[in-house]
């Protein structure tokens, strides 16, 4: 258990970039004898794209929702029209 968090670890620092030069050497050199590994490292490459597309989805939507909060409710009337005037 203790070796698949530690190869958990090292391919998070070396897809965020962070193993130092030799490390990252030795690290690459054991994905090109090791099948296992370079899956680990692409399944792990794969779950942070999905990860980032998600975030990246969930705050359009929030900002979406602020934009239709600030344009719909009348409260905000002076502040939608100084927006409107802005980009006239």
């Amino acid at each position: 258990m203790r070796t698949s968090l530690n190869d958990i670890a090292r391919t998070e620092k070396y897809l965020r970039d962070q193993l130092p030069p030799e490390e990252k050497l030795l690290f690459e050199a054991q994905m090109l004898t090791s099948p296992l590994l370079r899956w680990n490292v692409a399944a792990q490459k794969k779950v942070y794209t999905l990860l980032t597309l998600y975030h990246r989805r969930k705050t359009k939507e929030q900002a979406q929702n602020v934009q239709q909060k600030l344009f719909q409710e009348s409260q905000h009337a002076a502040w939608k029209e100084q927006i409107t005037q802005l980009f006239k």
